[in-house]
C-alpha cells in the first residue's frame, strides 16, 4: 500500500507499548536467525537489520517496495509493474536475466520470488535483512545479501489477535485481521490472518485512458503450531495471495507531433510532478499465489535435529503497452507475458548443542523450480519518414507482425553444507562453513512471428518466422559444481562491545537469455556464472548502560564476471540495419562493491527513541565491456541519437565503469519516537526523514537531483496496547523525486522484411521521457486494537 509506508529503526527495538523494565534496553539481546540457529544480534559476525511485527504495524508497513530505508543500501523498485527489483549495497539484480538473485529473499526461511514478497506484507512476526554474501547455511547462494520474512506463529497457550484499519485521501484502503487460539492447550493451536488492500500505486493518471494507477490485493493465511511433546515442535503455513494491478507508465517533456497533416500529438508537455501517462493500451498485472512452507525440530539435548519444507505455486500474467510515450497514435505495442512457476524446497540439518569450545552444523538442501509461459509481443514494422515528419499518421502504412516466444526455464539444486563454531576463549569464537551445490538449469525458447497482412502494402497474412530454438541446443543445459563458504573471527572486548571480520565467497550460475524476440548468436545470450569474494569487518557497541546501541561496517567485494542485464539495439543480420524494439541482454563483467555502513540508536530517556541509518556503497563495473546503445561508435553509451550497431556485429559494445545500479552512494535515514504519558493514555510522536543524493547515471544519461522525504505520526494509544489510533502524512513537503528516466521512443522492426530497407530507420520519438516518480503528499488514519 503506497500510502503509508515508512521505515523502522534497523535495531528493532522500538515496540508500540509502553516499554518495560527489559524493553527499556537496546537490541543487545535481540534474538535473530541470520545464521540459522537462534542467537544473539550482537554475536552474529554480519551486518543484520531487524525489524518486529509490531514495528511492521506501527508504521503502516503493508508494501515492502515502499520501504527504501528498511536498511542502509537497500531498495526494492518496480518501476515496470511486472517485476520487482532489489539493489542491497549498490549491487542490483532484474529478474529478466533468467539467474539466481543477487538478494535472495525467504519466506518462513523457505525460498521464495521476490514478487510475492514486495506484493503485500501482514501478520509477520520478523524481518531481518542480512548484508553481504549468503548461503553457506541458507538456501541459494547470493552476493549481495538476503531478506527473510517470519510470519507469526500461532500461540499455544492463549488466544489473541488484532483488528488494523487505514485509509487516506489518496483513496488508500488497507484492513487486517488475525487471530490465535489453542485448539489442545500447549498441544495444538490455529492463528488466522487476512488481508484487503486498495491504493492508487504509483498515483499516476493516464490522460489518454481516463484511468488512475490502481492495485486490489487479497490475501489469508492460516497457521498450525505445533508441540506434541516437550521436544518436537513445528509449524505449517498455508497462503493465497490474489492481486490485480494496472500501473499506468509516467512521462515528462513536450510531446511530439508526428505526422505534418494529422492534429494528433503523442500528448501535451507534461512535468515529473504532473505524475502522468500517456500510453493508449492498458498496461496490467495478475498474480495468482499459493504457498506452503512447513517446519519441525526435534531436541535430543545434544543435537537438534531440523527439517523444512515448502512449495510455491505463481500464476503472474502481464499485458503491457510498450509505447508508453504513444510514439505512434491509434497504436498498442502489446507485450504479454503468462508466467506460472512451480518451486519446490525440502532441507535437513542436525546442529549439536555441546557444552564447550565446539560445535557444528551438518546438512542438505534441494530446490526445484519449473517455469512454462508463452509470451507475445507486437513486433510491427511501419514505413513512414520519421526525420522529417510523415505527412500521414505511420499507423497508415504498416505491417503488422506478432512474435510469439516459447518458454521453458527449470532449475535443480543440491547442495551439502557445514559449519563449524569453535569458542576458543570466552572471548575469542571462530566460525568456519562451506557449501558444496550441484546446480542444473534447463533454459531453452523458441521464437515465431506471424502477420495478419499489410495495412497500405501488399503483404500476404501468413508465417514470416517459421518456430525455431533461440538457444544453441549445446547450451540449453548447463551443469556446475561451486564449492562456497564463510569463515569469521570475533572477539568480545567487553560484553557490550564486539569486533569480527568476516570472509564470504558466493556464486551464481550461468543461464540462457531467453524471451529475445531476435535471433542472437550464443555469445551474446548464454551467460558464464558468476563468482565473488567478498571481506567485511565490524564493530558493534551497546554503550552508556546500553542507552546507546553503534554498529559500524566496511566491505570490499569483487566480482569475477558480475552478471548483469542491459536494453540494447540489435543487428541480428549483423549488416548495420537495427532489428527494431531494444531487447534486454545479459553479460558478464567484473565489478567491485565496496563501502561503510552504520546504524545508531538511543534511547536518551525512557520515552524517546533515536535512530540514525547511513550507507555509503561505491558499487561500480570494472572497465567491463558491455551491450550498448552507441548512436556515435566512440565506444560510449548514448541516449540521444540513431541507434547503430557496427557492421559485422549483432549489438555495439562500451567500455565501461558504471555502477551497477541506478541509484546514490549514499543513503541516510532516520526515525524518532517520543512518548508521554497522561493518566491511562499515551500520546506519542514520530517522525521519519529519508535523504538521498543527487547522481549522474551514465548508462541513462541523466542527472538525478538530490531529495529529501519527511513523514510524520502523531496518535494516542492505551497504557496496555490494547487500542491505538494514529494519524499520519506522507513527504510532508509534497516534493517530487524521480528514481528512474528513459527515454521513451518506439522503433520499428526492420528484421522480418526481405529485402530489409536500405540504412538504419531513426525511431518515432514521443517527445518525452519515461520516468518512476514518488508519491505525492498523503494524509491518513490508522486504527489498531488488539485482543
Amino acid at each position: 500500500m503506497a500510502s503509508a509506508a515508512a521505515c523502522v529503526s534497523t535495531a528493532g527495538w522500538a515496540q508500540t507499548d509502553i516499554p518495560s523494565e527489559n524493553e527499556k534496553a537496546l537490541p543487545a539481546d535481540i534474538i535473530v536467525t541470520a545464521g540459522k540457529r537462534e542467537e544473539k544480534l550482537k554475536d552474529v559476525p554480519m551486518a543484520v537489520d531487524v525489524a518486529t511485527g509490531e514495528q511492521i504495524e506501527k508504521f503502516n508497513l503493508f508494501d515492502f517496495k515502499d520501504v527504501p530505508a528498511l536498511a542502509p543500501g537497500l531498495q526494492i523498485a518496480n518501476t515496470s509493474g511486472r517485476v520487482s527489483i532489489a539493489t542491497l549495497r549498490g549491487i542490483s539484480f532484474n529478474p529478466d536475466i533468467g539467474g539466481p538473485a543477487a538478494v535472495a529473499v525467504y519466506y518462513n526461511e523457505v525460498p521464495v520470488d521476490i514478487q510475492t514478497v514486495t506484493t503485500a506484507i501482514y501478520d509477520i512476526g520478523q524481518v531481518e535483512v542480512l548484508r553481504g554474501p549468503q548461503g553457506t547455511l541458507r538456501g541459494r547462494t547470493a552476493p549481495a545479501g538476503a531478506i527473510t520474512l517470519t510470519t507469526r506463529r500461532a500461540d499455544l497457550d492463549a488466544a489473541d489477535g488484532y483488528l488494523q484499519a487505514t485509509v487516506s485521501n489518496k483513496h488508500a484502503r488497507n484492513f487486517q485481521i488475525a487471530a490465535s487460539t489453542p485448539l489442545i492447550e500447549n498441544k495444538l493451536a490455529l492463528r488466522i490472518a487476512a488481508l484487503v488492500d486498495r491504493n492508487r500505486v504509483n498515483h499516476v493518471y493516464n490522460i489518454n485512458r481516463d484511468e488512475w494507477s490502481n492495485q486490489e490485493t487479497e490475501s489469508v493465511r492460516a497457521t498450525l503450531s505445533f508441540a506434541p511433546t516437550e521436544r518436537l515442535r513445528g509449524n505449517i503455513m498455508y497462503q493465497y495471495l490474489e492481486s490485480d494491478l494496472v500501473q499506468n507508465r509516467a512521462v515528462m517533456g513536450t510531446g511530439n507531433r508526428p505526422s505534418l497533416f494529422s492534429p494528433f500529438v503523442t500528448g501535451p508537455a507534461i512535468s515529473a510532478s504532473d505524475r502522468l501517462a500517456v500510453h493508449e493500451g492498458q498496461s496490467f498485472y495478475t498474480n495468482r499465489t499459493h504457498l506452503v512452507t512447513a517446519d519441525a525440530s526435534f531436541d535430543l539435548g545434544s543435537h537438534l535435529i531440523s527439517v523444512l519444507g515448502g512449495y510455491q505455486y505463481s500464476n503472474l500474467n502481464s499485458r503491457t503497452d510498450q509505447d508508453v510515450g504513444n510514439a505512434v497514435q491509434g497504436y498498442d505495442q502489446v507485450l504479454t507475458v503468462p508466467n506460472p512457476t512451480h518451486v519446490y524446497t525440502a532441507e535437513a540439518r542436525v546442529a549439536s548443542a555441546f557444552e564447550g569450545m565446539f560445535n557444528y552444523t551438518l546438512g542438505v538442501f534441494y530446490n526445484k523450480t519449473t517455469s512454462h509461459s508463452l509470451s507475445s509481443i507486437r513486433v510491427d514494422s511501419f514505413f513512414a519518414n520519421r526525420v522529417p515528419n510523415t505527412p500521414f499518421p505511420a499507423s497508415m502504412f504498416s505491417l503488422p507482425l506478432l512474435a510469439v516466444v516459447d518458454i521453458d526455464n527449470n532449475t535443480t539444486d543440491l547442495a551439502f553444507f557445514g559449519q563449524t563454531r569453535l569458542q576458543l576463549t570466552d572471548k575469542l569464537r571462530v566460525e568456519l562453513g562451506a557449501r558444496y551445490t550441484r546446480v542444473s538449469a534447463t533454459a531453452q525458447s523458441f521464437l515465431e512471428v506471424t502477420t495478419t497482412g499489410g495495412v497500405g502494402i501488399p503483404v500476404p497474412a501468413g508465417v514470416i518466422v517459421p518456430r525455431a530454438a533461440t538457444v544453441d541446443p549445446d547450451f540449453v543445459t548447463q551443469i556446475n559444481h561451486p564449492l562456497t563458504g564463510t569463515a569469521s573471527i570475533s572477539y568480545d572486548w567487553t560484553p557490550d562491545v564486539t569486533t569480527y571480520v568476516t570472509y564470504g565467497r558466493s556464486y551464481r550460475r550461468g543461464s540462457a537469455q531467453l524471451g529475445v524476440n531476435s535471433p542472437l548468436s550464443s555469445d551474446l545470450l548464454v551467460l558464464n556464472p558468476e563468482r565473488s569474494d567478498a571481506v567485511e569487518a565490524g564493530l558493534k557497541a551497546q554503550l552508556f548502560n546500553r542507552r546507546v546501541s553503534l554498529n559500524l561496517a566496511a566491505f570490499y567485494q569483487k566480482f569475477d564476471g558480475f552478471v548483469g542485464l542491459v536494453t540494447a539495439p540489435t543487428s541480428s543480420a549483423r549488416n548495420g540495419v537495427i532489428d527494431g524494439s531494444a531487447n534486454s541482454i545479459s553479460f558478464n563483467g567484473d565489478a567491485i562493491s565496496k563501502g561503510v555502513e552504520m546504524q545508531f540508536d538511543a534511547r536518551p530517556v525512557d520515552d524517546w527513541d533515536i535512530s540514525i541509518n547511513a550507507s555509503y556503497a561505491n558499487s561500480h563495473y570494472d572497465n567491463a565491456l558491455v551491450p550498448c546503445r552507441d548512436s556515435n561508435g566512440d565506444g560510449i553509451p548514448d541516449t540521444a541519437g540513431q541507434p547503430a550497431v557496427p557492421i559485422g556485429q549483432q549489438v555495439a559494445f562500451c567500455q565501461t565503469s558504471d555502477r551497477l545500479a541506478n541509484i546514490p552512494r549514499f543513503a541516510l535515514s532516520a526515525n524518532s519516537e517520543l512518548r508521554f504519558s497522561v493518566g491511562s493514555l499515551q500520546p506519542f510522536f514520530r517522525g521519519l526523514v529519508n535523504y538521498r543524493p543527487g547522481f549522474y547515471s551514465e548508462t541513462a544519461d541523466y542527472r538525478y537531483k538530490a531529495f529529501t522525504n519527511v513523514n510524520l505520526f502523531a496518535g494516542i494509544r492505551s497504557h496496555d496496547a490494547g487500542w491505538e489510533l494514529t494519524a499520519f502524512v506522507k513527504n510532508l513537503f509534497n516534493t517530487t523525486q524521480i528514481t528512474s528516466a528513459s527515454r521513451a521512443e518506439l522503433q520499428v522492426a526492420t528484421r522480418f522484411l526481405v529485402p530489409g530497407p536500405a540504412g538504419n530507420p531513426a525511431p518515432f520519438r514521443s517527445g518525452y521521457t519515461a520516468v518512476s516518480v514518488n508519491a505525492p503528499r498523503e494524509f491518513g488514519l490508522t486504527a489498531n486494537y488488539r485482543f
